[in-house]
């Protein structure tokens, strides 16, 4: 029986696991200001826009922070949640459910915000991928986070600590921040 909840919650993280980081990554994209002619931006707006384009119309945005974007991510991870706790037979009121996917919703923001930028460290060792359209868009994205740490520690001889002070900065706000959150948000009443 095991073997079958293993596989179920397989399943379940890594379908919702796609569609939450298509639709974080379609915000991020619009808050980067990325052109739509990229082909990564062409397929994140295309496959996106029959949910997000009718809720714009009542969810509107503020600035470059789409929100229709982030509520539905933020209802796929609520849904995710609450398919993975009814799976394994264990319960949760409405708002420790809310809240927590709140919570989630902004892990997998860092977590996007972590692969990205050990992408564009991976690829900065290969000269002929700066040259390319996906990785300016990625530069794009890592920059605003990684900026504020170059302005701290500039580059040394060359050597540019920036992005690995930034990934620090990430996973401590995963351990000192989310953390906490998620558990404060499961004893909710």
């Amino acid at each position: 029986m095991s073997y079958l909840l293993n596989a179920g919650t397989f399943l379940i993280q890594t379908l919702f696991g796609f569609f939450i980081v298509v639709f974080l990554a379609r915000a991020l994209l619009i808050a980067i200001g990325a052109p739509f002619n990229q082909p990564i931006c062409r397929f994140v707006y295309m496959f996106t826009n029959p949910v997000v384009t009718p809720l714009r119309n009542f969810i509107p945005r503020w600035r470059r922070i789409e929100f229709s974007s982030l509520l539905v991510a933020w209802l796929l991870v609520t849904i995710e949640t609450l398919l993975l706790r009814s799976l394994f037979g264990v319960s949760i009121g409405v708002m420790p459910l809310l809240a927590h996917a709140l919570v989630d919703t902004l892990d997998w923001i860092i977590l996007i915000e972590l692969v990205a930028i050990l992408a564009y460290c991976l690829l900065s060792f290969i000269p002929s991928a700066r040259h390319d359209s996906n990785y300016r868009l990625l530069t794009q994205a890592v920059e605003p986070v990684v900026r504020p740490f170059r302005r701290l520690l500039p580059p040394i001889s060359g050597l540019d600590f920036s992005c690995w002070l930034a990934s620090i900065a990430l996973v401590l706000a995963r351990i000192l921040i989310v953390s906490p959150l998620a558990d404060l948000s499961l004893r909710l009443p």
